[in-house]
């Protein structure tokens, strides 16, 4: 496990989870478009694409930190390579999100409801700080689970070191004990204290396969983990986050040119859908409402979507990855 750059199923299932929320978006948050009941409880689930999300970061994220032997010396070298990393292509949908809003301004067949944020809610969003600020609101929906995953970055990059310590006896239990009990004290899903459970049962699967805790240890902590994931957040959720991390134990390796295509474009396509494609959608809901019609704008949405999303991969993403990696995340 150790030698290994990455779990590769975990490509797949971050294009999955990208898939999930964007035909959640386009189906059950198009307002009016769709009144089939069971169509939008089925398509409802899309949501927890989301929870899927979280699960792969607290796998992936302690894995690189394990694999770099991480002490807090590499604080700065850890957040510089993860703010490079997500930075760029999340301050230009930003800029998407904003041009969106002025425009839909121009166009006759939209309602009256002003979306062009504030300048201060424009510049909350550069450290992720809507959250904590009332009445400031985001300028893309899906951008909220961002400003999670930057808290769980600086969380994890700050007690770390608890569980990656060589006299880790005592720390490593204050560390489980920090995952599993934080949810209990604060309830607010725009905050990652709420997830941080759901989060858990990904960072203790990782620490087991990097034999920081014992099969009987690792059952114990995943046992009280879920029944914090249960009561917090919900059997769901709880579901969801058994299920994916069954699939990535029992078939790690799996790969297809699929799912490592929409798994690599997943985080530009998580950014722009529910600007370009759910745009496009609402356009469309006004000149085509036949049943057929709207499998065919929901499938075009999708398409034009995934589209931007390479796009915006090629030019924007991906220059920044490879920024990222060049910054060394070693203690040596």
């Amino acid at each position: 496990m150790s030698k290994q750059k990455q779990i590769p199923v975990i490509v797949t299932l971050r294009g999955v989870a990208a898939l999930m929320v964007c035909l959640y978006h386009f189906i059950c948050t198009t307002t009016d478009y769709f009144d089939h009941e069971l169509l939008l409880n089925v398509f409802n689930y899309g949501k927890k694409g989301v929870q899927v999300f979280f699960i792969i970061s607290g796998i992936v994220i302690p894995y690189s930190m394990l694999k770099a032997n991480y002490t807090h010396a590499l604080f700065k070298n850890f957040i510089l390579k993860r703010f490079i990393r997500i930075e760029p292509p999340y301050l230009l949908a930003v800029v998407v999100g904003i041009t969106y809003t002025i425009v839909r301004g121009f166009i006759p067949s939209s309602n009256d409801i002003d979306l062009v944020p504030s300048v201060r809610d424009t510049f909350l969003h550069i450290a992720y700080l809507i959250p904590f600020v009332d009445g400031a609101r985001w300028i893309n929906p899906v951008f909220w689970t961002l400003a999670i995953e930057f808290q769980y970055y600086l969380f994890l990059a700050l007690i770390f070191p608890l569980v990656n310590s060589k006299n880790n006896k005592l720390s490593k239990w204050l560390f489980a004990a920090i995952i599993i009990f934080l949810p209990f004290t604060y309830h607010s899903s725009s905050f990652f204290i709420q997830w941080a459970s759901l989060f858990g049962l990904g960072i203790f699967y990782i620490l087991y396969l990097f034999k920081k805790y014992t099969v009987y240890e690792y059952l114990l902590l995943s046992l009280i983990c879920a029944i914090s994931v249960f009561i917090n957040l919900g059997w769901v959720d709880l579901l969801v986050g058994v299920i994916t991390l069954s699939v990535i134990h029992l078939v790690p390796n799996y790969k297809s040119k699929l799912g490592e295509f929409f798994g690599q474009i997943s985080y530009s396509l998580y950014l722009l859908h529910s600007i370009i494609g759910a745009a496009f959608i609402n356009f469309m809901t006004h000149k085509f409402n036949e049943p057929y019609q709207k499998f065919f704008v929901v499938l075009a949405g999708l398409l034009i979507s995934i589209i931007s999303a390479y796009l915006f991969w090629r030019i924007i993403e991906r220059p920044s990855q490879k920024i990222a990696q060049k910054i060394k995340m070693n203690s040596k």
